[in-house]
């Protein structure tokens, strides 16, 4: 029996659950860029690539928790298989998702240093440029990480790094981006 389906009900219950107490809280609106590294077979296949995300938070105004929403696109070039070629690319693996997550850390404004626990899951749609020999997919994932919000020209940065893992029928799919941006 996978576990999947029924996590996914539980974190449909309680964003349902959560959404009019979020209503009374603080949203914030963020943007970030980072780099994104291949973990286990992955690395195998693509080189390290680069992630785009831009997310919406909701804090609960006395509670150490919130709930956020990413969508994200990562790029990892291939790496080629052509003779005298090494490390080269030869097209593209891209995943862009879409994520609900839960954030624990203290919140308090204007941030100094403010370390946070983050854990999501979300849907994937992985596909490729560049190259005729690979499919598109959609699939379920989770992802958990750790960062840290702090002060910035008079905004709120944040630094974070998170394991994405989705689960595919021939093989997982691990990567780890590191991400630096913004809130507002």
């Amino acid at each position: 029996m996978r576990p999947l389906p029924y996590a996914v009900g539980l974190a449909l219950v309680f964003a349902a659950r959560a959404v009019p107490l979020l209503a009374q809280g603080e949203v914030s609106v963020g943007v970030g860029a980072g780099l994104a590294m291949p973990v286990g077979d992955f690395r195998d296949e693509t080189n390290p690539g680069y992630r785009l995300l831009a997310s919406v938070e909701a804090g609960l105004p006395e509670l150490p928790v919130g709930l956020r929403i990413d969508g994200a696109y990562d790029r990892f070039g291939f790496k080629s298989t052509l003779p005298g070629a090494a490390g080269s690319e030869t097209g593209a693996q891209t995943i862009a998702s879409a994520s609900v997550n839960l954030v624990f850390g203290p919140r308090t404004s204007p941030p100094t240093l403010l370390p946070y626990a983050i854990v999501g899951l979300g849907m994937s749609h992985i596909g490729c440029a560049g190259r005729d020999d690979c499919g598109t997919s959609n699939l379920m994932g989770w992802n958990a990480g750790i960062g840290t919000r702090f002060g910035v020209l008079a905004r709120t940065g944040f630094a974070e790094a998170r394991l994405h893992w989705v689960p595919g029928s021939v093989s997982d799919l691990y990567y780890l981006p590191v991400t630096v941006g913004l809130r507002f």
